[in-house]
């Protein structure tokens, strides 16, 4: 039986990751801000990097997302939590997993760290971590998931590889 455990599953776990630690802090979050009256937004799913859109999702009332992926080390469950923040832009607010090992956080001196906890068995980071660009390897072993409010895409529907999560006004959403 072949492992999960591959050089190719490492680099796509530490691909996922770098590109959330490679940023600084988010804007000020969307809390107390009317969710009904906020400006829409449009989040496209692009193959990166030929820029391919191959869905557009509107967002117009709930500005939270939150990708789902099976580590690949632990292999073990892993959920970050996005929000859209007031200039179209992402900010990480969480990471949630229930095993340390490489390329998960381990204390609350993390980047952009807010507050470390353990409920229920997992560990939740909370954060406020901007994303300048959010590219996720995709991975069918991985069971690669884009949550939305209304609806979950299955990210593994298109072949392997490199996807762009982009954000814009639904005014101009293509």
């Amino acid at each position: 039986m072949r492992s999960l455990h591959t050089g190719a599953s490492c680099l796509a776990a530490a691909t996922a990751l770098l590109a959330l630690t490679m940023c600084t802090a988010c804007m000020p979050s969307h809390a107390g801000i009317n969710k009904t009256s906020s400006p829409g937004y449009c989040l496209t799913i692009r193959q990166y990097p030929g820029m391919t859109a191959l869905a557009t999702v509107p967002m117009t009332k709930d500005l939270t997302f939150s990708l789902s992926f099976i580590h690949s080390v632990t292999i073990t469950p892993v959920q970050d939590i996005y929000e859209i923040t007031p200039d179209g832009g992402i900010c990480q607010t969480s990471e949630i997993f229930e095993s340390h090992c490489a390329g998960l956080p381990y204390s609350d001196e993390e980047t952009n760290a807010t507050q470390w906890e353990q409920r229920d068995g997992k560990f939740i980071l909370h954060m406020r971590r901007n994303i300048p660009r959010l590219v996720v390897r995709t991975d069918k072993n991985y069971q690669n998931r884009l949550h939305l409010p209304e609806q979950t895409i299955d990210l593994n529907q298109w072949a392997d590889q490199a996807l762009l999560l982009n954000i814009t006004p639904a005014g101009i959403c293509r």
